[in-house]
């Protein structure tokens, strides 16, 4: 049976719903379709993470009926701890840290899913993938008043406080979004390339116009998180959608495969 793969972040995982294995927009797609579903997406995703994932599906599956790649916000950033182990220069998925991060680590949702990478022997899990506004949170809510941590923030612990806020103090004083959306969408362009290079049917679910300079119309998913969750928010107060706004995404893409006649 061939796969359907999902790369993205936690919109792409299904935070949001009460059922991460049957509501989401790759479960639903999944079922209709008759596919088998690997989903590699997590939670705090940065969009070169992203990147990552759709490199090492390229590598490890050859059975690709179509991918879903769901870019991300252009406010996120990534690095290794302070003593990291590997230091070599050609990065891949395994690097990532998916099992400290929702919904893979225990507790940091309703429900805890499966880390995808377990079972590869070369998953090291080291380099941080984090949304600066968790970034800000911790250092406001943990570090400035020096508060035990939680278990949501257990990551952090071998972080020393100081190198969390350099980040803060980075994010406040120099990032600028505006310079980080074109570093962005460069490495989801790659994403594409890559695809397209192994002759791999994929779609990108962004409403960002600035993909039509690079990606084909045929490849391209109007897809709006925000948006989304502003119609359709959940009820489990995680700043996602709901199942309801995961059905949207899902028929968008439906529409999409139909119209670019990879499925009957």
């Amino acid at each position: 049976m061939k796969n359907i793969i999902i790369c993205g972040d936690s919109f792409s995982i299904g935070i949001g719903c009460h059922d991460l294995k049957n509501e989401p927009y790759g479960s639903l797609l999944s079922k209709r379709l008759d596919r088998n579903l690997i989903n590699m997406a997590k939670g705090s995703s940065s969009n070169f993470s992203i990147f990552l994932q759709v490199k090492y599906i390229i590598e490890k599956y050859s059975e690709i009926d179509f991918v879903c790649v769901a870019p991300t916000s252009y406010n996120r950033t990534e690095w290794f701890p302070e003593n990291y182990k590997n230091k070599k220069m050609d990065l891949n998925n395994t690097d990532v840290n998916y099992h400290q991060y929702p919904p893979y680590h225990r507790n940091s949702y309703i429900e805890k899913l499966e880390n995808p990478m377990k079972d590869d022997k070369n998953y090291t899990g080291e380099m941080f993938t984090e949304n600066f506004y968790g970034i800000i949170d911790y250092v406001d809510t943990i570090i400035k008043p020096k508060k035990n941590n939680t278990d949501y923030f257990a990551k952090f612990n071998t972080e020393r406080p100081e190198r969390l806020k350099l980040l803060y103090d980075y994010y406040f004083e120099i990032f600028d979004e505006r310079i980080q959306r074109q570093y962005d969408i460069g490495v989801i362009v790659m994403s594409h390339l890559l695809l397209k290079n192994k002759n791999i049917n994929h779609l990108i679910l962004s409403d960002d116009s600035y993909f039509s300079s690079f990606v084909p119309e045929e490849n391209l998913v109007p897809v709006n998180w925000g948006l989304l969750s502003l119609n359709y928010p959940d009820d489990l107060k995680t700043l996602h959608t709901s199942s309801e706004g995961q059905k949207m995404v899902y028929e968008l893409i439906l529409k999409k495969l139909k119209n670019n006649n990879w499925i009957n």
